[in-house]
């Protein structure tokens, strides 16, 4: 396998199960989908059920997440991100926001294109020698798909900081916890795209402590239901840790094959989607290989990208 065939961008894998539920869905589509939306002026049971089901598949995952008032269906998390941006923006006032060195390159874009400053920190960084701000965080960390280190999100609650937690890659690890119950977690934002393969459905389920002006038309009225039926279904009926388990097989396979044939120091990261040679293993490298593997290089580190070699698979 070539190693350069790698995507740099994280694009996600359809796993064959979700395909499997999508044709069965699209085979039979319910009636109740098609005509609900005049049918019913309360069409707030099609987010219910999704945020029920992905409770109960994730509650013991991800402690807390039952406790967010707000729940609202988005398209993907990065709607959710823009949204609650312009929200701290125009009603709370906020002229900048903190992101981790390397995290997922959407905040910055997003942040800048609402008049908020993105301000960039080393984790190292001690957060109580900064002014108390809201943080954008990935955990599993889309700067190369590893669960931050334990304490990192903790000592930056407890440096009076909030945190908007975005678990985008969420059931892509083995089993973790990700602990939402600190008051100072503004919001945790949980979309299928990683894990199921279901990007471009845009499928995002984002729970916040306080009201989103903005997202109360979602809750009501605009919203994809066929997609809140298909989160439904998926949640539902795929299992987390088996599901999880059987990709990350297959992915230190990959990984495996790829290291052998490339002879380069790759790891496999805790999502199943990525692969990364770390900060160390980057000395071993020669320059020729540095140049060569430019493309994927974020910060100190390189990141790779697998969907391409489970499709082919």
């Amino acid at each position: 396998m070539d190693l350069l065939k790698a995507f740099t961008a994280v694009y996600s894998y359809t796993t064959p199960e979700v395909h499997a539920i999508i044709g069965e869905l699209t085979k039979s589509y319910p009636r109740e989908l098609i005509d609900e939306g005049w049918v019913r002026s309360d069409l707030t049971k099609f987010q219910d059920e999704a945020f029920a089901a992905l409770i109960a598949l994730r509650g013991d995952e991800v402690p807390g997440l039952s406790d967010f008032e707000f729940r609202y269906p988005t398209y993907g998390s990065d709607h959710a991100i823009c949204e609650y941006m312009t929200h701290l923006k125009v009603d709370e006032g906020l002229n900048s926001i903190y992101i981790l060195e390397n995290d997922y390159e959407g905040y910055v874009e997003r942040a800048k294109s609402r008049g908020l400053e993105p301000i960039i920190i080393n984790p190292a960084t001690n957060p109580k020698q900064l002014p108390a701000g809201v943080w954008f965080i990935s955990n599993p960390s889309a700067r190369d798909g590893n669960v931050l280190p334990d304490g990192l999100i903790n000592d930056i609650l407890e440096a009076g900081h909030r945190v908007v937690y975005d678990l985008a890659y969420l059931g892509t690890t083995k089993r973790c916890k990700f602990d939402l119950r600190h008051e100072g977690i503004d919001a945790a934002l949980v979309s299928l795209s990683k894990p199921y393969g279901l990007f471009s459905h845009r499928l995002g389920l984002s729970s916040f402590r306080r009201q989103v002006p903005s997202l109360i038309a979602n809750e009501l009225w605009f919203k994809n239901i066929f997609g809140l039926k298909l989160a439904t279904e998926v949640l539902t009926r795929i299992d987390g840790p088996s599901y999880a388990n059987r990709y990350k097989a297959q992915q230190n396979e990959i990984v495996t094959q790829l290291r052998n044939d490339s002879g380069l120091p790759l790891s496999a990261s805790d999502a199943f989607l990525l692969a990364h040679i770390t900060e160390t293993d980057t000395e071993s490298l020669t320059s020729e290989q540095k140049l060569t593997l430019a493309r994927y290089k974020r910060g100190s580190r390189y990141r790779f990208c697998l969907t391409p070699f489970f499709a082919n698979q």
